[in-house]
């Protein structure tokens, strides 16, 4: 069962918000109303009680096309197959989806797609894009004029880089009339996390878009918000991530601000493709009679690191613990041990995952420098920032922050204005919300994200700095935070 709702990427969607967005495609004199991928029917339950309008469900799943018929008795012409591939003899006035989510890895018609909607709708859609995108594209291309179209879609696309194709083409369109963004604590679907918008558009050309975040599902169905911004299609730029122009996030502007970029550049972390493999404890090494030049110290995963500072004695510490603290490089194989390692690698079949297939030899590992500094990929609340004294390298829960030319003096400095709640209020405008406050960082989001000028700090400042992370080092002592807050703040106008 699970892999079949993975199959076609089925998420069903909560009944208050389906009667919503019917409710807000619905206007007077509209006859046909169409779901694009109906599933369980819900969209078109609710059109069928509030409307007389000709209804039409699409549905690519043979066995749910099937089931809707036996579940919902009123009129509705049901078309099994492929939406997208799918045309219709006519246009609607009323359209209303919860689209398939699927990453561009598994979209296996995505180069036919592509192709079909640059030459259809002269869209050229990344190739990164997920499905809901396509969807999209097709339903407006559906709507009769002055029609209506409801989407709900995960907020992340408006809020990447393949996003901005998609961007591009609702500014050229000047249909889209509203942007909602659902608070994280509002359960979108009974089983996915993701933080997810509701796109309002409407077949004229308007002059303005509202960027809305809904706090509730009362405060959405009441259509009471208490945050609303709006912009003229003039000032939306489709390279800039959307999420700055809500009020929750980018309302404060300062002056001495440059991206992280000017600095240096975040890297992921090296990807094994098989962490049950590569990852190991000491314990296991020496079980296995594995060499030490064959296995070297690597951090695994976030929670062993609870320290804020990493140093020699904090990695002996951990690997003392039997905590996973190597990580096995076949290349540098030696003894029977690792040889004999590598065959049982073949045994279970670890070379033919995808990233080990690719590689020559499968059990290389990507030669990465330790980074200085660590961030970590997923955050609530806080971002965990980690300086890396130790230099020791790190699998893919952490992003590596490497700096240009900068010596030990400045990285401290560096590290010491990321932990700040300045600085994290920076980074934190260039998130990916994943729901139920789970935010995400890809390593361009935080190459290009805002930062205070460091180069503007004084002597006396950096000397003060200084002090404080000999502290922070220490144990980190109550108020070391706030000092250095107030300290970077006072080159924030």
């Amino acid at each position: 069962m699970v892999d079949h709702k993975k199959k076609y990427s089925q998420f069903f969607t909560d009944p208050a918000l389906a009667e919503y967005m019917v409710k807000e495609v619905l206007h007077e004199g509209a006859k046909t109303f169409l779901d694009p991928a109906v599933g369980m029917g819900i969209f078109t339950k609710y059109a069928a009680a509030l409307t007389d309008a000709e209804i039409t469900a699409c549905e690519i799943d043979p066995g749910m096309a099937e089931r809707f018929r036996e579940d919902n008795r009123y009129p509705v012409r049901v078309i099994t197959g492929d939406y997208l591939e799918q045309d219709f003899p006519e246009k609607f006035d009323c359209i209303v989806c919860n689209p398939p989510y699927s990453k561009f890895q598994v979209i296996e018609k995505r180069d036919r797609y592509r192709e079909n909607f640059r030459e259809r709708y002269s869209v050229n859609i990344g190739g990164y894009s997920n499905l809901c995108v396509y969807f999209l594209v097709k339903s407006l291309s559906e709507l009769n004029r002055r029609g209506r179209c409801c989407y709900i879609m995960p907020y992340e696309f408006l809020n990447t880089g393949y996003g901005r194709e998609i961007k591009e083409y609702l500014l050229r369109s000047k249909m889209l009339v509203r942007i909602i963004k659902l608070n994280c604590n509002i359960k979108v679907f009974d089983d996915a996390v993701t933080t997810s918008c509701i796109l309002l558009l409407e077949n004229e050309n308007h002059d303005e878009v509202e960027f809305v975040t809904a706090d509730s599902v009362e405060e959405l169905t009441g259509n009471s918000f208490s945050n609303v911004m709006k912009y003229r299609y003039s000032e939306l730029e489709p390279k800039r991530k959307w999420l700055s122009y809500f009020g929750d996030a980018g309302s404060s502007h300062y002056d001495n601000i440059v991206k992280v970029s000017a600095f240096g550049k975040v890297s992921r972390g090296i990807a094994t493709g098989a962490n049950e493999f590569f990852a190991l404890s000491l314990p296991e090494i020496q079980t296995r009679g594995l060499s030490e030049d064959a296995c070297m110290p690597c951090i695994i995963k976030t929670p062993d690191i609870k320290q804020c500072v990493i140093t020699d004695p904090l990695i002996r510490e951990l690997v003392e613990s039997n905590r996973k603290m190597f990580l096995f490089d076949g290349t540098k194989a030696r003894t029977e041990g690792d040889f004999a390692y590598i065959r049982y690698g073949e045994e279970q079949g670890y070379h033919m995952r995808y990233l080990t297939r690719n590689r020559k030899p499968w059990y290389t590992i990507e030669n990465k420098a330790a980074a200085p500094i660590l961030i970590s990929v997923f955050n609530r609340d806080k971002i965990k920032v980690v300086r890396n004294e130790a230099g020791i390298k790190n699998l893919t829960a952490f992003h590596g922050l490497y700096l240009k030319d900068a010596d030990e003096d400045f990285t401290n400095i560096f590290f010491c204005y990321l932990i700040t709640p300045l600085a994290q209020e920076l980074l934190h405008r260039s998130r990916r919300e994943c729901g139920e406050g789970l935010d995400m960082f890809e390593p361009g989001d935080l190459t290009r994200a805002d930062m205070l000028d460091l180069r503007l700090i004084s002597e006396a400042d950096r000397e003060e700095i200084r002090t404080i992370y000999r502290s922070i080092r220490a144990g980190k002592k109550p108020g070391d935070i706030e000092k250095l807050d107030g300290l970077f703040r006072r080159y924030i106008k």
